[in-house]
């Protein structure tokens, strides 16, 4: 007896499909909702932020935004959080790097200082580019974290604090391991140190308009970035190299 060949169920396939379907919606969705919200926190501070505008803004019920987030507290938490994503990942990326074993064929073998310091600097450059990248990218956070310096009540310090501490605390760390081998000068704070870079990475995006007045040049162009790296990155090896 001749067996009948395979075919597809079409009402299967379809019902297969939406559950994935669903879930590119409900991330698409997500996804707007906090871009909406992001420039609506940024341009109106927690208190001043209304979830009606964000829902027309990006096009949804409002009732979606309690279903994903639950309030505004949530809401802006998230924003939060996804705001530090960009940073927190290559930093963990970064420091990764400085974790990794040397070439079996070179471990037993002291590093030449030319060698620890293109280590030094290869490593400043990224630290520094990571950082440039994401002031001049996330103005709208930035706006964020102003506001809440001036808010009364839960703010998003936790948040931070939760997502960048455990980091800088890492880069201390590895800093001071590279101190004890004798990759930095032995004076070297690192704590200051890391607090310093950011500072001076950070200080063009947060006063903007002071900063383009005296500069007469963007602070977002392309040209005053690399300068801005390559300037920051030298002091850092001017201070810290042996």
């Amino acid at each position: 007896m001749r067996s009948m060949p395979e075919t597809s169920d079409p009402a299967g396939d379809v019902l297969a499909s939406r559950p994935r379907k669903k879930e590119r919606n409900a991330l698409e969705t997500k996804r707007r909702i906090l871009e909406a919200s992001g420039a609506e926190f940024a341009a109106k501070g927690f208190d001043g932020a209304r979830l009606g505008s964000i829902a027309r803004a990006a096009g949804v019920q409002q009732a979606l935004i309690h279903h994903y987030f639950g309030d505004k507290e949530g809401l802006h938490g998230e924003v939060v959080r996804s705001g530090l994503t960009a940073m927190t990942e290559g930093v963990w990326e970064l420091l990764s790097r400085m974790d990794a074993p040397r070439d079996p064929k070179t471990r037993a073998k002291a590093k030449s200082k030319k060698q620890a310091a293109a280590e030094l600097g290869a490593l400043a450059t990224a630290f520094v580019d990571l950082l440039l990248r994401f002031f001049a990218t996330n103005g709208s956070f930035l706006a964020i974290l102003r506001h809440e310096a001036r808010r009364d009540g839960p703010s998003a310090a936790k948040i931070v604090a939760d997502n960048v501490g455990p980091i800088f605390d890492g880069i201390v760390a590895r800093l001071d391991a590279m101190r004890a081998r004798g990759d930095v000068k032995k004076d070297v704070d690192a704590r200051h140190l890391v607090l310093s870079c950011v500072a001076m990475v950070a200080f063009p995006f947060q006063e903007e308009p002071f900063v383009e007045a005296i500069w007469n040049s963007p602070v977002h162009g392309e040209k005053f970035l690399d300068e801005r790296k390559k300037h920051i990155v030298s002091m850092i090896l001017a201070r810290v190299a042996p």
